[in-house]
């Protein structure tokens, strides 16, 4: 699966955006001051009163350039159990965590065998590779998203309290409502979140402010 636009609502989506432009170096979309674009995924920032949540981007760097890199521009790495970054097995793969100025829990994710060499977001930043959606009840959620969207579950944690739903490319992160995002002790709140990937099928839970591929 790929994650070609995804949306997130920002209480100030224009300083936002800048954020994300001039201090992470994602790519600006010309004649937009609240969209960037990182590789494939274009991020659109859209006015709303919000809690923070949860993305990830893949960076096709080795961890450690990535660690330095975010040192470097002044970025407050968050600690994992593991130190400034952390190792996940499963998906052979190293992680990164910030927070960016609204609050949400940013990841960086390095894949193995992926790796350019010193990091550069202009060339390594590929798109994104995690989306946090919030649910009320995990299992139904889960459900009905991937009935909707014909996609499987590809990892559980927490007694199901988070669920991986679709690939190592691209996959949404389902949280149980009030579970903490890692690594930090913010809980997860339902905000909004719109995304346009290539998985078929639309969803759009009723009571819930999360579209797929929904027609803007």
């Amino acid at each position: 699966m790929h994650f070609h636009r995804v949306a997130f609502a920002a209480r100030d989506p224009i300083s936002l955006c800048e954020f994300y432009a001039e201090t992470l170096g994602f790519a600006t979309v010309p004649g937009s001051q609240r969209s960037v674009t990182a590789g494939e995924t274009t991020v659109w920032f859209e006015l709303g009163d919000t809690d923070p949540g949860h993305f990830a981007f893949t960076a096709d760097a080795d961890i450690d350039s990535v660690v330095a890199w975010l040192d470097d521009h002044d970025i407050d790495i968050l600690e994992t159990d593991e130190g400034a970054s952390i190792r996940f097995e499963f998906m052979e793969a190293d992680s990164v965590y910030f927070e960016d100025p609204e609050g949400n829990i940013v990841e960086y994710v390095c894949y193995d065998g992926q790796s350019s060499g010193e990091f550069d977001p202009a060339t390594d930043l590929v798109g994104v590779t995690e989306v946090g959606m919030v649910a009320r009840d995990v299992d139904a959620f889960v459900t009905a998203l991937t009935d909707a969207l014909d996609v499987d579950v590809w990892s559980d944690f927490g007694e199901g309290s988070v669920v991986f739903v679709g690939d190592q490319t691209a996959r949404f992160v389902v949280a149980a409502e009030g579970r903490p995002w890692y690594p930090t002790d913010t809980p997860a709140t339902v905000v909004p979140v719109s995304v346009q990937c290539d998985a078929t099928g639309t969803f759009e839970p009723e009571g819930l402010p999360h579209r797929v591929n929904v027609e803007q």
